[in-house]
């Protein structure tokens, strides 16, 4: 193979690689992204078998061929090259020679026939094993939906139905995402007619990830998200994101949500939000406990450490029941309030010291945060 190509298109294809290779090198050829030259086209794929890549890069192109060549290193020496353009070019005993500019690089390229496929549009396993569902809608609108639900994932790799967020079609024109890791839970519709998922489906945390990179680049254009099958996919010009669906049944997350609360209390958004930052400096950085005291008109936000000290704020709210008091991990409260939907009111939903407390927007339901409280 023998190709040149800008550093600017180069640069962006490994860009978007980048957080799918794998860089613990279990599998050698996992670190490596695939080069195929051909025509004026320099086709890029990276996969970690669970996740996928394809773009093509427009070049110039002077012998076609197939190479593999370390993902990590190879972004390093474009990234870092002030070269506008970028010579590769395959030499014997599988060395390719990289130049930019006037700088060289030699890299040993893994045999090509041992990079994995990753399938794709059209490449299913098993045609007809499930109907295909197209999710089509604004790339900034999936983009927020992704960023309202993935920081409530589980980490917990063992709970396999809970690694990813939820997918499934709503009555009524709406698309739904969940997440939960157990402790709390993020719900989010939005409208997007004409979207039927027969049975929904668990997107996987990693593969959302790097979706969220290609929506950024494909700013407020429609997207379309595929789900067949075991596998989910989204191409935007010439880039595509696969990803392998999570396997296991998402739990009954319905039963979880409070469908009333003994006290409902209005809110200003960023008030709270800076009462809770400034509770959390002195709450524990194990459990990041705070509590939260409501009276007449005022909601006390509080922490205390027997090593550190205490703090407190008060703020105004629409509350007029008799007074109350409930823990919440600080935490858990920050991250909602950091990707909910723009409001300047909040309300929040609360009934006693152990039933789960509900956040969401005021007069809107499309968003909604569970939390389960703390005992302090």
């Amino acid at each position: 193979m023998e190709l040149s190509i800008e550093r600017s298109v180069l640069l962006s294809g490994l860009g978007l690689a980048q957080g799918i290779v794998e860089r613990r090198n279990t599998v050698p050829i996992l670190s490596n992204v695939l080069l195929e030259g051909k025509a004026a086209l320099l086709s890029l794929m990276a996969t970690d078998l669970e996740v996928g890549l394809r773009t093509q890069l427009a070049c110039k192109n002077a012998k076609e061929g197939t190479i593999t060549l370390n993902a990590r290193k190879l972004f390093e020496i474009v990234r870092e090259t002030e070269a506008g353009e970028i010579s590769i070019k395959s030499l014997e005993g599988d060395w390719v020679e990289i130049k930019c500019g006037r700088a060289r690089f030699k890299m040993m390229s893994l045999d090509p026939r041992s990079f994995p496929a990753m399938p794709g549009a059209g490449e299913q396993p098993n045609p007809g094993a499930g109907s295909a569902a197209t999710l089509k809608i604004a790339a900034s609108v999936l983009s927020a939906m992704i960023d309202q639900t993935i920081f409530a994932v589980s980490p917990d790799e063992t709970r396999y139905n809970l690694s990813g967020v939820f997918l499934e079609s709503q009555e009524g024109g709406k698309v739904r995402m969940v997440a939960t890791d157990g402790h709390r839970l993020a719900m989010v519709d939005r409208p997007c007619a004409g979207f039927r998922l027969t049975k929904g489906s668990i997107l996987p945390r990693k593969g959302l990830g790097e979706l969220r990179r290609l929506l950024d680049q494909a700013g407020e254009a429609e997207v379309s998200l595929t789900l067949e099958s075991q596998l989910a996919w989204l191409r935007h010009e010439q880039t595509e994101v696969s990803m392998r669906l999570v396997e296991g049944e998402f739990p009954d997350y319905r039963g979880v949500i409070p469908t009333s609360s003994k006290y409902l209390v209005r809110v200003q958004r960023e008030a709270f939000l800076a009462a809770v930052k400034r509770a959390a400096i002195f709450s524990s950085e194990r459990y990041h406990g705070i509590r939260m005291t409501l009276s007449r008109a005022t909601l006390t936000v509080s922490s205390t450490s027997p090593e550190l000290g205490e703090a407190s704020e008060t703020i105004d709210v629409d509350f007029n029941g008799d007074e109350f008091s409930v823990g919440f991990n600080a935490a858990y409260l920050m991250q909602a309030l950091n990707v909910i939907p723009p409001a300047d009111e909040l309300e929040l939903a609360v009934s006693d010291e152990v039933s789960p407390g509900v956040l969401s927007p005021a007069d809107d339901d499309s968003f909604r945060y569970v939390v389960m409280p703390m005992r302090l």
